[in-house]
């Protein structure tokens, strides 16, 4: 078979030599910098059944996204209700709430459906008992529980019952795919914590423990230190690097079995760590969730190839912006966290990280916007016509004639900030459509499309 950097036409972007000789342990390729058709891709992906990315959703409301009519975060519709991806929930997220932090997005501290948002009572642990919050801050969603019809349940399992219930979406959990190989994450974590305290960086502790989180619930940015043969989170002791990691998976389990954590918390230390972002992309990878039915194995050789359905902050719209991925710090900072991990793991390999932007399927209207459909066709005629290097300019000039024309719910979609409407509006559900000629469209053309519909309508 075709090794699928060599069918996107990536294996140069992607520095396969380098990574095949372990000169280099993590290379990323962001697609929407590349000329790389979008059917490309999506042909790619039907051709081989044991391949589909992982969209890294959020914990929080997904009902009026299964149904096509969830405005900004449509493009989770098209990609998981498409087939193109799964949904891989990542649930190391916050609240919303009256100061930022929250995730705005998919809003886990409420319940929205037909475009009503119900506001959930939350409460957090205070040292003896569970009470009530307010909104002020945002509130750490593995550690809150939500009181519904008089009961508390842990807003963790209340979101996945909920999931579970809707049709055609198979969701899957960061923290399953880390807990179901927790010996291996816990050793890889102890090598990457004793290896922090050798270096004498302070950065290489954050590239792996980022915050801490109290056990009300709010959460902040944490010093962790060498202290002798142990180390301090704060002013918490831990013996070794190995108790410290044990200590990072238990926020980790606490998304799995809530339940069972919740019965844990009289016993807990007031501070808890919490594993960081650079190491969860790592392990996106390593962990093979690109492969969600391929039973856990040796690692592809000679390097791991990951495809992943990044969103706004991940992937962004180049040339708007990037995400941060990509950045040059991050790069940094993740090959910190792949050099020493495929030096001593034999389930480590170097890793070519594609980076596919989910945006590009706000190009796709739906299906109850039937004009939307024409005119984007139109500007996809255009595109293609047009020189790729000017598609952000092309259509740019496009939208001074046509951003009106376009309907209130499809130019909502662009709006800054926005997420899973909650405005009391029934919208009909709908599935994406992709107009003519969209498949056609390299991803560098469709995110400059994107960015320039973001700068006219956000």
């Amino acid at each position: 078979m075709t090794h699928i950097l060599d069918a996107l036409g990536l294996r140069t972007a992607a520095e396969a030599d380098a990574l095949a000789s372990g000169t280099k342990t993590f290379v990323p390729v962001h697609a929407g910098t590349h000329d790389l058709p979008i059917g490309t891709l999506l042909d790619a992906l039907a051709k081989d059944p044991s391949l589909l990315p992982p969209r890294t959703g959020h914990l929080g409301n997904w009902e009026d996204i299964a149904a096509g009519r969830a405005g900004p975060m449509d493009f989770n519709t098209a990609v998981c209700g498409g087939g193109h991806g799964y949904p891989l929930i990542y649930g190391f997220t916050r609240t919303e709430a009256d100061t930022a932090g929250g995730d705005e997005a998919y809003q886990p501290g409420c319940l929205i459906d037909r475009g009503k948002r119900h506001v959930l009572p939350l409460h957090t642990w205070d040292g003896s008992r569970f009470v009530r919050r307010d909104r002020t801050a945002p509130l750490f969603c593995p550690l809150v529980q939500a009181e519904v019809d008089g009961q508390l349940v842990p807003l963790v399992d209340l979101h996945k019952q909920r999931m579970a219930a809707l049709p055609g979406y198979r969701f899957r959990y960061w923290a399953t795919v880390l807990t179901d190989r927790a010996d291996l994450v816990t050793d890889m974590l102890t090598l990457l914590l004793e290896q922090a305290a050798a270096q004498g960086r302070n950065q290489a502790f954050a590239e792996l423990i980022s915050q801490a989180v109290r056990l009300d619930g709010e959460v902040a940015r944490c010093r962790v230190r060498p202290e002798g043969a142990g180390y301090l989170l704060e002013d918490q002791h831990y013996p070794s690097a190995r108790s410290l990691a044990e200590a990072v998976m238990v926020t980790v389990q606490a998304l799995v079995d809530p339940a069972a954590f919740f019965a844990r918390l009289p016993e807990l230390p007031p501070l808890l760590p919490v594993m960081s972002l650079q190491l969860t992309n790592i392990l996106f990878a390593l962990l093979d969730t690109h492969h969600p039915d391929v039973p856990p194995g040796p690692p592809e050789q000679p390097f791991i190839t990951h495809l992943h359905w990044g969103a706004r902050a991940m992937a962004g719209c180049p040339p708007r912006r990037n995400g941060y991925l990509t950045r040059r710090s991050t790069v940094r900072s993740l090959r910190a966290i792949t050099d020493p991990l495929v030096e001593h793991f034999e389930a480590a390999r170097p890793v070519a990280f594609v980076l596919l932007p989910a945006q590009t399927f706000m190009l796709c209207p739906p299906s109850t916007s039937p004009r939307d459909i024409d005119l984007l066709g139109d500007l996809f005629a255009r595109l293609r016509a047009a020189d790729p290097e000017a598609a952000h300019g092309t259509t740019l000039r496009w939208l001074e004639g046509n951003a009106e024309s376009f309907s209130p719910y499809l130019r909502g979609r662009f709006a800054g900030g926005s997420g899973v409407p909650a405005d009391g509006t029934v919208r009909e559900p709908a599935v994406p459509v992709e107009p003519h000629r969209f498949r056609a469209l390299t991803f560098r053309q469709a995110c400059a499309a994107v960015a320039a519909f973001e700068e006219v309508l956000g």
